[in-house]
């Protein structure tokens, strides 16, 4: 496989599996509140499926090991930093 698409498979797995384990966190957080277990069950499956996908982008990409993982912690952190707000206060109107 050329460094072209090596590249270009890395980085689509970096972030697909960046958002897999962002919003399936935000998912299982949600869904706690309603008595649909079957979200529960998909949105915590997705997690690991995300770091799958962010390990064989690491392989993919062999970017220096801390700028991989400052890349991923902020494709992670930052969209749950961000919703996390709205998803709690969306939990407390429930109560």
């Amino acid at each position: 496989m050329s460094r072209h698409y090596r590249v270009l498979a890395g980085n689509l797995e970096l972030f697909v599996g960046a958002y897999f384990v962002g919003f399936g966190f935000l998912a299982v957080l949600f869904f706690i509140r309603f008595p649909n277990p079957m979200g529960i069950w998909l949105a915590a499956a997705a997690i690991p499926i995300g770091w799958v996908l962010i390990w064989r982008a690491a392989h993919l990409l062999a970017w220096r090991r801390w700028v991989f993982w400052l890349i991923v912690a902020l494709a992670v952190g930052a969209p749950v930093a961000w919703l996390l707000p709205a998803v709690i206060s969306f939990r407390s109107i429930f109560r």
